[in-house]
């Protein structure tokens, strides 16, 4: 009997191993106060494979009291080689009628979503990612939490 509670337990543990091969996989908090736009969200990955191609994911977790069906970040990527690209992004929150998008329960939602696929980084070494919000109001409020993940592509 005691064999078959330390095998049940073991199977579980590993189980809840994570099996994801991400190379980034985090989410920052906002302040409840608000995301204003001098408060940046960064995020820093390190890449050591410039032939591996990559999957890249925005998640934001708000409440329900959020004030608009979209968010639009700005994304500041900064190279090794000291470079920089922009780029604007348009996450939808919900659609046309209030719906709101992602999961959750009560007054709090999550959605992900997929921002790039199959991107190759040309460069070796670590690459930081500077998200600021691009909302018509100086300090945003009912954004909870912000989150980037990079995986290998499978396609």
């Amino acid at each position: 009997m005691r064999k078959l509670i330390v095998l049940i337990f073991s199977v579980c543990l590993i189980s809840c191993l994570p099996t994801d091969n991400a190379i980034l996989n985090e989410t920052v908090a906002i302040p409840e106060t608000g995301w204003t736009i001098d408060n940046p969200v960064r995020f820093m990955a390190e890449i050591t494979d410039t032939n591996q191609r990559y999957d890249i994911y925005i998640t934001v977790r708000h409440n329900t009291d959020y004030e608009w069906m979209n968010l639009f970040l700005f994304l500041k990527t900064l190279y090794p080689c000291l470079d920089f690209s922009r780029d604007t992004l348009e996450c939808f929150l919900a659609d046309e009628t209030g719906r709101w998008f992602g999961r959750g329960s009560s007054s709090v939602r999550t959605g992900t979503m997929l921002f790039q696929r199959d991107v190759r980084f040309t460069q070796i070494g670590n690459h930081q990612f500077v998200f600021t919000h691009g909302m018509r109001t100086e300090n945003l409020q009912n954004i909870m939490d912000l989150g980037m993940k990079i995986v290998p592509s499978t396609h």
